[in-house]
């Protein structure tokens, strides 16, 4: 007798290690495309004390911590190319398309000045290299405060991602926690999500990962600096920058704005500090050249009336600022008569106006190794070189982390197929033993009524 209620007891635990393998396999199906989700299996162990059969020892997350850590030190990378790309995009439209930007706006104003050589005495001619002088100077204007506004944009992208740094270092923590309070509870979930926000927060900086003993992680930055330490995190501070305003990152009232340099972070602060201040003295030098040598020989000649000329350009202070600032003279804009072709007063004279026609193809800039278009060029080109850079860097570095996601996705991904199996398998299971369970159920009625009936 006791026999069989051993038996019935052994059947009653592998109906209940068959049903649990029923609603794991249900609960990775249904999390096919959940974020993070890593999928389960279900823990079996041979019951030792006597009475035999199968018992549930637990339900644990199927992961690889080596490939999980790989994951993260190819994140930051694309993300920073990434970003690179998103800002320079903007830079590029600021730049204009071949012939719409400046180097069409350079090319009117020497027509313009050529127009004017050819018929020295008309006024229609000086009211035309006036206006053309003064579309020159407004695309100057345009294409420095577009190149202001990426650096702006990526300062205010920089700022946003700082903020979503620092909530995601204190869910880190929170969850920390939670997993410890959690004891011997499913701790695969509060995993699960610690998994998906220590990734999400690799797209915005590299970070180190140490997993602690009770199941927390401990979060630092390449240089060693603490994001999370147990269930405690320790956010950013974000500054502004002297003179520039940017956004000054301190962590531990140390400046660490030059030690992020990956993820989306360290790509906008790279583009914001360095590529978009290039571009900008790039161009600052054109226009400082162009308002130098044009007021030069401005300055040298006479005007319609015979009077010394005057500079054509306001005089730029400095060449930092210089396109931004860069204006047509006042006193030209409301008395075309002042631009000046004559080279000694004579009426008819169109010297001048030939030079500073002709300074259109002189190797003026850079030390005299490049004309006011080829400088152009090359700061249109560094542009469009440097999108395609970080676009091309970011498509790269996107094929190794999808490989690598494809790898842990072997791993801990859930396929429809074996799931599918694992079901038919703990189905028929628990078919088995529901019908063995009856058998000894009827065995020991049977049993039961027969020494009752004696």
């Amino acid at each position: 007798m006791s026999g069989l209620f051993s038996s019935l007891s052994m059947a009653a635990r592998s109906l209940e290690a068959q049903r649990a393998g029923l609603d794991t396999a249900g609960q990775n199906i249904a999390n096919l495309n959940t974020p993070g989700y890593a999928r389960r299996r279900l823990g079996l162990a041979e019951v030792v004390n006597g009475t035999g059969g199968v018992e549930v020892t637990g339900v644990r997350s199927v992961r690889d911590v080596v490939l999980d850590a790989r994951l993260r030190a190819v994140i930051p990378d694309e993300a920073r190319e990434g970003a690179i790309a998103g800002a320079l995009a903007l830079a590029e439209t600021a730049i204009g398309a071949p012939g719409q930007g400046l180097d069409g706006r350079l090319a009117a104003f020497f027509d313009a000045v050529s127009a004017l050589s050819v018929d020295p005495t008309s006024a229609a001619a000086r009211d035309g290299v006036a206006l053309q002088g003064r579309q020159l100077a407004a695309s100057f204007n345009s294409t420095a405060r577009g190149l202001a506004d990426t650096a702006r944009l990526a300062d205010v992208g920089v700022r946003n991602g700082v903020s979503e740094l620092n909530a995601l270092t204190a869910e880190i923590a929170q969850l920390n926690a939670a997993i410890t309070a959690a004891g011997g509870a499913d701790l695969a979930a509060l995993r699960d999500r610690q998994q998906l926000a220590v990734e999400s927060l690799s797209k915005l900086t590299s970070v180190a990962v140490l997993t602690r003993a009770d199941g927390g992680v401990d979060v630092t930055i390449p240089s060693g600096r603490p994001l999370v330490i147990g269930d405690t995190s320790y956010a950013i501070t974000l500054g502004s920058a002297p003179v520039t305003g940017n956004a000054r990152l301190t962590l531990g009232n140390v400046d660490i704005t030059t030690e992020v340099t990956s993820g989306k972070i360290g790509g906008l602060t790279y583009t914001r500090d360095t590529l978009i201040p290039g571009y900008q003295a790039r161009l600052d030098d054109l226009a400082f050249g162009v308002a130098q040598q044009v007021n030069t020989l401005h300055q040298s000649g006479f005007d319609l009336n015979g009077n010394a000329g005057v500079a054509f350009f306001t005089p730029p202070a400095a060449v930092a600022g210089a396109a931004a600032g860069l204006a047509v003279n006042p006193a030209l804009t409301g008395n075309p008569s002042l631009v000046v072709a004559s080279q000694t007063g004579a009426p008819g004279d169109n010297q001048i106006a030939r030079q500073i026609a002709a300074l259109r193809d002189q190797p003026v800039l850079f030390g005299g190794t490049a004309t006011f278009t080829e400088g152009w060029g090359q700061l249109a080109h560094r542009v469009g070189a440097d999108l395609d850079g970080a676009r091309a860097q970011q498509l790269s570095k996107r094929g190794v982390a999808d490989e690598v996601a494809r790898l842990r996705d072997q791993v801990s991904g859930v396929s429809l197929d074996e799931e599918a199996a694992s079901m038919i398998k703990f189905q028929r299971g628990y078919e088995a033993n529901a019908k063995y369970f009856a058998a000894v159920d009827e065995m020991i009625l049977t049993l039961m009524r027969t020494l009752g009936g004696g």
